[in-house]
């Protein structure tokens, strides 16, 4: 499986609101379906690009996991094939115990699959396996009371296999379109997805206040009571389809000012160099405004609001010069949009004095 490549796209939301992240993977075709064995070895897994890295379950910002997965996904007319690749140094200590189908299964080393068949975040369906391949699944429903979990899966064919390396374990699934209540997808539909891993795997030389667990997940603060915050799959490996959906599926959803600061295989989406040039001129334009604004304000503020706010101005001004300044990259980029986001902090705070001259003194 080829290293990392889901394309990750930050989508605008109006002054002053959360901006949140939206990850897509390109789910592509295989002209010849895995044997589930668990060993990731068959042609259908190679050079197919991954989802990765993971982050910190329940982190509020994207902190890498130490230890890191990769999940690869393919399909054909038959069924939807999951491959999981897990990092782990200390496989002998994996805790693998639960044999019990729909068993409490996150209390060993394991992975959750979250799909919901479409784009409406009102039903989904959670897939569950360990070391031992032990199998689990329910489905979430959105009803009055809020998301609930439901059993569900008996006499379903939805299959799963592991395997254990010397260091790494490893997961195939397969789920055939009829278990999923579905007809095989067509090129372009974006779907609902999450991919979950409970790990407990531990160095036995380590002391008794080394970390006993991390919980990593494909995007921040998943959770199967939020599926608005699961990842996304488009059904294709066409290029220029995938290029189309990002208007056609994603615009009407995260609204038309999303920007696309990753990359899909080879193919750069968005260059870093044109995004943080534009990232920077909007953070210019705001902040000279905001400084126009700030030096008619003159004496109508207290000397020392003032000085506080024109010592605002001019750290946002130097933060400004730096990135201008800098590499482009990923990082640059991310930073310029924190730093546009600070100086229309700096706006709404000389707006605040305005509101209050124009209001005059109290009677």
């Amino acid at each position: 499986m080829r290293a990392l490549l889901s394309v990750v796209l930050v989508a605008s939301a109006a002054m002053g609101a959360e901006r949140q992240t939206v990850t897509l993977y390109d789910v592509q075709r295989t002209d010849q379906a895995p044997v589930i064995d668990g060993k990731l070895t068959d042609k259908a897994w190679s050079a197919r690009p991954v989802i990765t890295p993971m982050v910190l379950r329940d982190a509020k910002r994207r902190v890498r996991a130490r230890v890191q997965t990769r999940t690869a996904i393919v399909y054909d007319d038959a069924a939807l094939y999951v491959g999981i690749h897990m990092h782990e140094p200390f496989p002998a200590t994996l805790r693998a115990r639960d044999r019990q189908y729909d068993g409490q299964l996150w209390w060993d080393d394991s992975v959750e699959l979250y799909i919901e068949t479409g784009y409406s975040h009102r039903a989904y369906y959670k897939f569950m396996s360990t070391p031992l391949g032990t199998r689990g699944d329910w489905r979430g429903l959105d009803t009055p009371e809020g998301f609930k979990m439901l059993d569900w899966g008996t006499g379903t064919s939805w299959t799963v296999a592991a395997h254990v390396g010397k260091d790494f374990w490893s997961l195939e699934f397969r789920f055939p379109w009829a278990d999923l209540e579905v007809e095989p997808p067509r090129v372009g539909d974006v779907w609902s997805f999450e991919v979950v891993r409970f790990r407990y795997a531990r160095d036995p030389a380590a002391g008794p206040k080394a970390p006993r667990h991390e919980y990593s997940s494909w995007n921040v603060g998943s959770s199967f009571r939020a599926p608005q915050r699961f990842g996304n799959i488009v059904f294709g490996g066409s290029t220029a389809a995938f290029e189309r959906l990002l208007g056609d599926k994603l615009a009407p959803v995260f609204g038309p000012a999303i920007r696309v600061y990753g990359t899909r295989g080879e193919l750069l989406y968005t260059q870093y160099p044109a995004l943080l040039r534009a990232r920077t001129a909007e953070a210019g334009r705001t902040l000279t405004t905001a400084t126009k604004r700030l030096d008619a304000l003159g004496d109508a503020i207290a000397p020392k609001a003032r000085a506080a706010l024109r010592t605002r101005r001019d750290d946002l001004a130097r933060q400004l010069d730096t990135l201008k300044a800098a590499d482009p990259s990923p990082a640059a980029a991310e930073d310029a949009a924190k730093l546009l986001g600070a100086i229309e902090g700096l706006t709404w705070s000389v707006r605040y004095h305005e509101l209050n001259r124009s209001l005059g003194p109290a009677n």
